[in-house]
C-alpha cells in the first residue's frame, strides 16, 4: 500500500511538471520598455458673461420687502468682431476657436447709476465662468447691501453651493439654476448683516457666472456701488489699478483671509515714487483680516507673498468728482498681448512686479513704447476705443473716473486648456 502510494504521488508530480511546461505563457510588459501615445485636446470655446444692469432691493424706495429686479443699462465695450453675442440679463459672448486669447474676446462693462438709494459708477472686467471662486468684499452691515449675480451659461441645469465665512461661524446654502438662467440673490439673510464676510461658490464642475454688486449709503444720501469680479487663492501675486487720491478721507482697506487649516504670514510691499512700505501680518486659518493701509498719494503697486495660499482685496474710496468706491483684487501677470476695449474718461494703469524694466507698446488711436521701471506702476493716457498692449511680464487695469463715479477695470487672461499631451503607460 505504501509503494502504491509513492508511485501515485511520483506520476502526479510528473503531471505537475509537464503540465507546466505545456500551460500557454502570459507576457509582461518590459517596465524597462513604458509605451507612449499622443493625444490632441482641442480647447473649448471661449467665452464670456457680463451681469448686466445693476440689481436694485426693494424697489425704488427701498420698501418692496422680497422685491429685487434690475435698473438702468449696462455699457458694454467688447474686442472679438466674430463673437456669437446674446444679451438677455446680462450679456454673454462666445467665440468658437482654437486661439485662446484677449485677442480672439475681450469684453468690459459700465452702468452709471443716479438713485435716490443707488448712485455711482459700477464697471467690471467681464471673464470666463468657472466652476469655483471667492468674494472677499462681503459687506451687509448699516449702510452697506451686498447682491450676489449667479448665471449658468451651460445647456443643462446646475446647483450652485454657497459657503458665507461670518464672524460668528459659517452659513451655506444651495442656489438651483435652470439652462441659460441668470438669478440676483440679496445676501442680508445669509450673511446675518455681517459687516464683512467671504463667499465662495462651487458647483459640481460646469462654469458659472459670478459677480458680487454693492451699494452704500449715509443717512439719506446714497454713498457709491461697486462690481466685483471673482477670485481664487494665490501664494504671491500683485495689484494694479490702485490709485490714492490727494484729498482722500478713507485711507484704502485691505482685507486677507486664510482659506487654509494652519496659520499663514503675509509679507506686502506698497511700492510708491520708487519708495517701499513693508506691511506683514499673521492670518489664523479661515480668519478674514481687515487693516487700513497707510499709503501714499498717487499711484501705488502692491505685491506680496505668503507662506501660505491667501485671498486678497483692496477697497479704494473717491470723494470728487463723486463719492464712490471700487474694490480691487489681485491682477493678471500677462505673458502676452493684451487686447481691450476701453470705456470713456479712462486711465491705463501698467504695472511691473518683477526686478527688471519691462517695455511695452501701447497701440490705440496712437502707438508708444512704454518702458515700466521694475517694481512700479505708472498711469498711460489713453482714449476710448480698442487698444493693444504689446509684451509681456507685464499688469494693467484701467481706472474709470469721472462726474458719475470711480470704478475700476481688471482684464484678465482669456484661455482655456487645450494642447497636444504624452500618454505614458507603464
Amino acid at each position: 500500500m505504501k509503494l502504491f502510494l509513492k508511485l501515485l504521488a511520483y506520476l502526479a508530480s510528473i503531471g505537475l511538471i509537464v503540465g507546466l511546461y505545456f500551460a500557454p505563457r502570459f507576457g509582461l510588459p518590459d517596465a524597462q520598455q513604458p509605451q507612449s501615445a499622443l493625444a490632441s485636446v482641442d480647447p473649448m470655446p471661449v467665452s464670456a458673461y457680463c451681469p448686466g444692469p445693476l440689481a436694485e432691493v426693494g424697489g425704488e424706495q427701498g420698501t418692496d420687502l422680497g422685491e429685487i429686479s434690475r435698473i438702468g443699462k449696462a455699457t458694454y465695450s467688447l474686442w472679438g468682431t466674430e463673437a456669437e453675442v446674446l444679451e438677455e440679463g446680462g450679456l454673454f459672448a462666445r467665440v468658437d476657436t482654437t486661439d485662446q486669447s484677449t485677442k480672439v474676446l475681450s469684453v468690459n462693462q459700465t452702468q452709471a447709476v443716479n438713485r435716490a438709494r443707488l448712485t455711482g459708477l459700477a464697471a467690471t472686467y467681464c471673464p470666463m465662468p468657472a466652476a469655483s471662486g471667492y468674494f472677499l468684499s462681503g459687506d451687509s452691515g448699516p449702510g452697506s447691501e451686498s447682491v450676489l449675480h449667479l448665471a449658468n451659461p451651460n445647456d443643462v441645469d446646475l446647483i450652485v453651493e454657497l459657503e458665507l465665512s461670518l464672524e460668528e461661524g459659517i452659513e451655506t446654502d444651495r442656489i438651483s439654476l435652470a439652462a441659460n438662467e441668470h438669478k440676483m440673490i440679496s445676501l442680508v439673510g445669509l450673511s446675518g448683516a455681517d459687516s464683512k464676510f467671504v463667499l465662495r461658490y462651487q458647483t459640481s464642475g460646469l462654469p458659472v457666472a459670478a459677480f458680487m454688486q454693492h451699494r452704500e449709503v449715509s443717512g439719506l444720501s446714497a454713498t457709491g456701488v461697486a462690481l466685483v469680479a471673482p477670485t481664487k487663492p494665490v501664494l504671491a501675486g500683485a495689484v494694479a489699478g490702485l490709485v490714492v487720491a490727494d484729498n482722500a478721507v478713507k485711507p484704502p482697506m485691505l482685507r486677507v483671509f486664510n482659506p487654509g487649516l494652519e496659520d499663514v504670514e503675509l509679507n506686502l510691499q506698497a511700492i510708491a515714487g520708487g519708495e517701499f512700505e513693508l506691511i506683514q501680518i499673521r492670518i489664523p486659518a479661515g480668519v478674514l483680516i481687515e487693516q487700513e493701509l497707510n499709503l501714499s498719494p498717487g499711484s501705488n503697486l502692491l505685491s506680496f507673498e505668503a507662506s501660505g495660499e491667501v485671498l486678497l482685496a483692496i477697497r479704494n474710496d473717491v470723494i470728487s468728482p463723486k463719492v464712490d468706491f471700487a474694490w480691487l483684487t489681485p491682477s493678471h501677470l500677462f505673458d502676452r498681448d493684451l487686447y481691450l476695449a476701453v470705456p470713456g474718461n479712462s486711465e491705463l494703469l501698467l504695472g511691473n512686479p518683477t526686478l527688471e524694466p519691462v517695455t511695452v507698446v501701447v497701440t490705440g488711436t496712437q502707438s508708444a513704447s512704454v518702458t515700466i521701471p521694475a517694481r512700479s506702476q505708472i498711469p498711460v493716457a489713453i482714449e476710448r476705443g480698442p487698444i493693444r498692449i504689446q509684451g509681456a511680464g507685464f499688469l494693467a487695469a484701467v481706472a474709470v473716473l469721472s462726474k458719475a463715479g470711480y470704478a475700476v477695470i481688471q482684464p484678465s487672461e482669456m484661455r482655456n486648456l487645450g494642447e497636444s499631451i504624452e500618454v505614458t503607460v507603464r
